[in-house]
């Protein structure tokens, strides 16, 4: 059972998350914009020889820099963007940080149901070990 889209949540958090991340691949040198295929992932990123995709994604519950959970679980239904070259983006409340995940370490992470109030059944998730998990200061002045 999938969660129901919330258009509100969704609405609050998107866009400025999005320019959060956009802005730190700039930063670094890539161009990025975001996809014109609203259905598609969030960013595309290009430069120094790689093209690749970002989704983006706020964890309400996560405040501050600190990440206190014992792993990183991103939905299931994100599955369908594998196919390509993607990093996955779980920026915290207040978009200052992020839990970094490339597509690679996302599909050898194993697959947990857990039920929760939006899914009382249980959904899945990739549960992420946080060695697999790269944590970045958006707004560090010297990234990488």
């Amino acid at each position: 059972m999938l969660k129901h889209f919330e258009e509100e949540h969704h609405a609050i958090h998107d866009a400025e998350a999005k320019e959060e991340v956009r802005q730190f691949w700039l930063k670094l040198g890539y161009d990025c914009i975001e996809n014109p295929d609203e259905f598609g992932v969030d960013l595309l990123v290009d430069g120094k020889g790689r093209e690749f995709g970002c989704e983006v994604k706020t964890k309400t519950g996560w405040h501050g820099p600190e990440f206190e959970f014992p792993t990183l679980r991103i939905p299931f239904h994100k599955q369908k963007l594998t196919d390509d070259c993607f990093t996955f983006f779980v920026l915290n409340s207040g978009h200052t940080h992020a839990a970094v995940v490339s597509r690679q370490k996302l599909l050898k992470s194993p697959l947990v149901q857990i039920k929760n109030k939006m899914v009382p059944m249980g959904d899945f998730f990739y549960e992420i070990d946080l060695k697999d998990v790269e944590f970045v200061n958006l707004f560090a002045k010297n990234i990488y």
